[in-house]
C-alpha cells in the first residue's frame, strides 16, 4: 500500500469527540472514556485497512465495557471456595463495616499520640494486639504476602544466608508471586532439597548446616499433586528445627 492510500484510509478514522458522543451515557468519567477512545482510534492508525464506523464503535464499546467490569463491585461467590483469593479473601464483617463508617468521615490519630500531642507510630495498638493474641515478641502488619515473606526473610538471614526449601515447593502463585525471586530479593540463598513430587524429613535433616537461616516451608493453595507422592507437615518439620536450633 502506497503513502497516498494509506493516508486515505487514516482519514475514514473517526474523531475522538464522534465516537465519545456515540457511546453515550456511561458511569466513567468523561476524561477516562476519551483516553480509552484515544488509545483504541491510536491502534487502528497502525492497521493497514481501517474498518467501518459500526465495526469502530463496537471495538471501542468493548473496551470500554471491560474498564467498567474492572472497577471493584459486589459479585456472588458459588465456588464453594468460602475464603476466595480473587474474590477479596474474607468479607468484612458488621462490627467493622460500623467501625469504618464512624472513623472514615473524619480525622483519626493514625499517626498521633494523644497521651504525648506528638506524632506518633501509626500501629502502635494493632502490633500490642497482635502480639498478644500469637504470642509473639513483637509483630508488624503488611497487605500481602510478598512482602511478609521479605520481612521475614531479611531479617532471619542477617547473618545465616540459607534457606532450605523442597523443589515441590518452589512455585509461582496468582500475581507472579514467584518464591524463587522472592528469595533472591531478600539476598538468602536458596537451598533446594527433594523432588517436585517427593520430599522427606530426612531430606530436611541432611540439608540443615551450619550456614542454615532457617526452613521454608510453602502452602500449595491453588494448585495439589497426587499419587506417588510424600511431603512433610508442619509439626514434624518445626520438630527437627528445634532439635537442630534453626
Amino acid at each position: 500500500m502506497n503513502r497516498g492510500i494509506v493516508t486515505e484510509s487514516r482519514r475514514k478514522i473517526p474523531s475522538v469527540d464522534k465516537v465519545v458522543c456515540e457511546i453515550g451515557n456511561c458511569d466513567l468519567p468523561r476524561r477516562v472514556i476519551v483516553d480509552v477512545v484515544r488509545h483504541e482510534l491510536g491502534l487502528l492508525r497502525a492497521e493497514k485497512k481501517v474498518p467501518n464506523f459500526s465495526w469502530v464503535m463496537s471495538r471501542v464499546r468493548t473496551a470500554v465495557d471491560a474498564l467498567q467490569l474492572a472497577k471493584i463491585q459486589p459479585v456472588i461467590n458459588g465456588t464453594g471456595i468460602v475464603i476466595h483469593t480473587n474474590f477479596g479473601r474474607a468479607p468484612l464483617g458488621p462490627a467493622l463495616i460500623k467501625s469504618l463508617t464512624a472513623i472514615g468521615p473524619g480525622y483519626t490519630n493514625l499517626e498521633y499520640d494523644l497521651t504525648s500531642g506528638e506524632r506518633g507510630h501509626r500501629a502502635t495498638y494493632l502490633e500490642h494486639n497482635l502480639a498478644l493474641l500469637c504470642e509473639a515478641e513483637a509483630t508488624t502488619v503488611v497487605n500481602n504476602c510478598a512482602a511478609a515473606l521479605i520481612l521475614i526473610l531479611r531479617h532471619f538471614t542477617a547473618k545465616k544466608k540459607e534457606v532450605v526449601i523442597s523443589r515441590g515447593e518452589l512455585i509461582q502463585i496468582g500475581g507472579g508471586f514467584r518464591i524463587p525471586e522472592i528469595l533472591e530479593a531478600s539476598g538468602a540463598k536458596l537451598r533446594e532439597i527433594g523432588t517436585t513430587n517427593k520430599t522427606s524429613v530426612k531430606d530436611y535433616a541432611r540439608a540443615l548446616g551450619p550456614d542454615t537461616a532457617l526452613i521454608l516451608k510453602v502452602h500449595r493453595s491453588n494448585f495439589f499433586m497426587g499419587g506417588f507422592i510424600e511431603s512433610p507437615g508442619t509439626d514434624a518439620l518445626a520438630k527437627l528445627a528445634r532439635s537442630k536450633r534453626v
